[in-house]
């Protein structure tokens, strides 16, 4: 290779070339126990993994951002018609010296400019982006272009470094995989396929800082350039810093393909509501209001419109989902300190009949709809979002939407009539306890909660601005709340919905070092202020052991939940907790009752 050719190159594109022996100026690929492989093979290897994305030849590809031009010449030799372009006159002066006689046809050309013989019209079969996208901004116009230019159906194909750590916002162009997710999904591409190759590329970083550095003076003395030296020791400190965020995970290396579709999916805008509420009580056979509506998506306190809506080529929702932000609480971080986060409870998922069956698994509408929702509203957001999923979408949940299932739900449930057995404890300590139905919280109710959330482990932070959103100012269910104080002092409380000639038992929150107060407050109700009620029943999970043995020590039997259902959740990476630490927790230690779900 003549020398005086790669020295035109501009920097860093004539180091990159020193380094290899190859013209391919991206990441490689070294598969699981490959560690032995040269960079020039996993280079190879890279470039072949993309090109498997692509129509069959003799399709039609725009190379955008083409580099050396070794990549377009590799597809034209396979059959393909191949367009490539770059902003930079150099570089496509080296492309058409050494590649230009294959019939490749390299323009010196931005991917935004208006050319009228490559720009005039959608007359592409797929749109190839080796490591380009981090250089072209903002996604939603790339986006855009990509759609005019592509067919009907029609693919992009991503191979590129992403963001996993918004921090990184100011120190790199590389995009947030979430937000490329995103972009797609809005401007109407289906991902077809999504790999993280993480791991797989982290030796090309070794491999930059080593031969940068081992071939320091080589590159020199092969260079005329007099700033060589000082923008070879950047170029090479930014490889070193770059190893460094790639190796602690803040970024990372992706592959996306994604197809043209009719459908988009987009966040809430205003006016959604209007169209969104009568499909949801179509799809789920019920009667929800407006007002409910505001109350749970746009008067909650914790956050707005976390919802995701997939639209039609007409231009009609056609799909949802959606979810609400709630804070939460762990106390078993080490050293014992509680830890507060918010994540979101996922649910009013449902895609409107004359399309449910458009697509089916990872492409269909609802799982469409499901990932954008992880990548707009979840990821690096929350640590975890989760619900409860009846039996019957439980594989659904599993196979395509990437759920995990903690323990499945318990109802526990008992007479009104059924005796106490903690009665001749009641009669001692009544004198001292007074309940009392209360329509306001306070501080009072924050302290209690930062007082008694230890005996609990991991739950929802149920304070007084949580209580008075969730039970409090809901339009259209009217929950009652009651207290126990001991001494005018807290002790406890309960949530309660009656129902025909039954009581519905919705949340609690209890001092563990008072137990006959739970008794106490059942007996109270029932006995003063629901007299009609048969029955008393709720959910609450086995955790902690403590409550499970209280209420059945108080005559509360065990049941499964007669619909099946089971606590699901989705774990995600994020400062706050790793998903493995999320999943032990969960399944393991998380208190939740009736009122933690969007059913009660």
């Amino acid at each position: 290779m003549d020398d005086t050719l790669i020295a035109h190159l501009p920097p860093p594109f004539n180091y990159y070339r020193l380094i290899s022996d190859s013209d391919h100026l991206h990441f490689g690929l070294w598969p699981e126990g490959r560690d032995d492989l040269s960079v020039e093979k996993a280079l190879e290897n890279m470039f072949a993994r993309l090109v498997q994305y692509l129509p069959r030849p003799p399709a039609r590809i725009l190379d955008v951002g083409c580099g050396l031009g070794l990549s377009a010449h590799i597809l034209r030799s396979s059959g393909y018609a191949v367009t490539a372009i770059a902003p930079s006159e150099v570089l496509i002066d080296y492309a058409e010296k050494r590649y230009g006689q294959d019939g490749v046809d390299f323009i010196v050309l931005n991917y935004f400019d208006d050319d009228p013989a490559c720009f005039s019209k959608a007359r592409y079969d797929a749109l190839f982006f080796q490591e380009s996208l981090q250089y072209l901004h903002p996604l939603s116009r790339v986006m855009e272009r990509a759609r005019f230019l592509l067919k009907d159906r029609g693919v992009m194909v991503i191979g590129d470094e992403v963001c996993y750590d918004a921090c990184l916002k100011s120190e790199t162009s590389i995009h947030s995989a979430r937000k490329i997710y995103a972009a797609l999904s809005e401007k109407g591409f289906v991902v077809t396929e999504n790999r993280k190759l993480g791991k797989q590329v982290l030796p090309t970083c070794d491999v930059a800082c080593t031969r940068l550095t081992d071939r320091f003076e080589d590159i020199l003395s092969r260079l005329s350039d007099p700033d060589a030296e000082d923008n070879l020791r950047f170029f090479l400190k930014g490889w070193q810093k770059q190893k460094a965020w790639h190796h602690s995970g803040r970024l990372g290396y992706e592959i996306f393909a994604a197809k043209k579709d009719s459908f988009c999916i987009r966040p809430y805008i205003k006016g959604d509501e209007h169209e969104l509420l009568p499909l949801f009580n179509e799809a789920f056979n019920t009667r929800r209001g407006l007002d409910h509506w505001y109350w749970k998506y746009q008067n909650n306190p914790y956050g707005a419109h976390r919802i995701g809506v997939g639209i039609s080529g007409e231009g009609d929702i056609v799909s949802q989902y959606a979810g609400y932000p709630v804070p939460f609480c762990d106390t078993l971080s080490r050293p014992p300190k509680p830890v507060y986060f918010l994540t979101v409870h996922a649910g009013d998922t449902f895609t409107h009949p004359k399309i449910r069956r458009m697509g089916l698994g990872k492409t269909g509408l609802l799982a469409r709809t499901t990932f954008y929702y992880y990548a707009e509203f979840l990821e690096e957001f929350v640590p975890f979002a989760y619900g409860f999923n009846t039996a019957k979408i439980k594989k659904l949940g599993e196979r395509y939407l990437g759920y995990r299932y903690g323990p499945p739900v318990t109802l526990w449930k008992r007479d009104r009539d059924a005796p106490l057995k903690a009665g001749s404890l009641l009669r001692k300590v009544w004198s001292g306890l007074k309940v009392e139905e209360v329509f306001s919280v306070d501080g009072e109710w924050d302290e209690f909660f930062d007082r008694v959330c230890p005996s609990y482990g991991f739950l929802v932070k149920r304070d007084a601005q949580y209580l008075k959103w969730r039970y409090l100012n809901c339009p259209d269910r009217p929950y009652r709340i009651f207290a126990v104080r001991k001494r005018g002092k807290l002790t406890g409380w309960g949530v309660f919905l009656p129902r025909d000639d039954g009581l519905l038992w919705g949340d609690a929150l209890f001092d563990k070092d008072f137990p006959e107060c739970v008794a106490v407050m059942l007996r109270r109700i029932t006995d003063g202020y629901v007299t009609g009620a048969k029955t008393i029943e709720g959910w609450f999970s086995p955790t902690p052991g403590w409550w499970s043995g209280r209420l059945t020590s108080m005559g509360f039997e065990p049941a499964p939940e007669p619909d099946g259902l089971t606590l699901c959740y989705r774990t995600f990476s994020n400062a706050v907790m790793d998903s493995d630490s999320v999943a032990e927790k969960l399944d393991h230690s998380f208190y939740y009752t009736w009122g933690d779900s969007d059913l009660f």
